[in-house]
């Protein structure tokens, strides 16, 4: 009996895998972030030329267990539209109160969940920070492993805002006015450190 209980104990112990965490930065050259919105004369979109970041993974194996941090920083100087004098007001708007990027810091995983495209489907919370203003927003996320040194995060989420105390920016007058809703479309991608 006292050998069968020290096979099993072996056992057991010898299948379990370590979790581990694992450390991983963004890969700016391989990411992407925009902002959609619309206007009274027309649609217009606002690319981010530098996102940073960095995320700790815990995994088992290949199998991704939790992630313990995320976070995105995107400064503001480094997002551009194309067109000078709205990423003059977007700047003026974005950098009140002293501010300088648009950050996300993950706070919870609601919900983790295998997908098809053999990574995952995330619920997610985190605080958003735009002007200095921090408001918690729920985003669903997907992961997908590039391969074992890296993954990538993308979907798109609506943000109003005027929840940041940015008011929606004019030109001509107050006779072009966007709208207070916008898109953040991204594409992050995460590279082991």
């Amino acid at each position: 009996m006292k050998k069968i209980f020290s096979f099993l104990v072996i056992v057991i112990f010898w299948s379990l895998e370590p979790l581990m965490a694992q450390n991983y930065t963004v890969d700016n050259e391989a990411s992407t972030l925009s902002v959609l919105g619309t206007s009274t004369l027309h649609d217009w979109k606002i690319n981010a030329e530098q996102i940073e970041g960095s995320a700790k993974l815990v995994k088992k194996g290949e199998t991704l267990t939790d992630i313990s941090s995320l976070e995105i920083n995107v400064p503001v100087a480094n997002m551009f539209s194309g067109l000078d004098a709205m990423d003059d007001h977007m700047r003026t708007a974005m950098t009140a109160n002293d501010a300088n990027s648009v950050q996300f810091k993950l706070t919870k995983i609601l919900k983790m969940t295998p997908n098809t495209i053999g990574g995952y489907t995330i619920q997610a919370e985190g605080d958003l920070t735009i002007a200095n203003n921090t408001k918690p927003i729920r985003l669903q996320v997907t992961m997908d492993k590039k391969n074992k040194d890296g993954c990538r995060f993308f979907g798109e989420t609506m943000l109003d805002m005027t929840d940041f105390n940015v008011s929606p920016p004019t030109a001509e007058m107050g006779s072009i006015k966007t709208e207070k809703d916008v898109k953040v479309v991204f594409d992050v991608t995460f590279s082991k450190m």
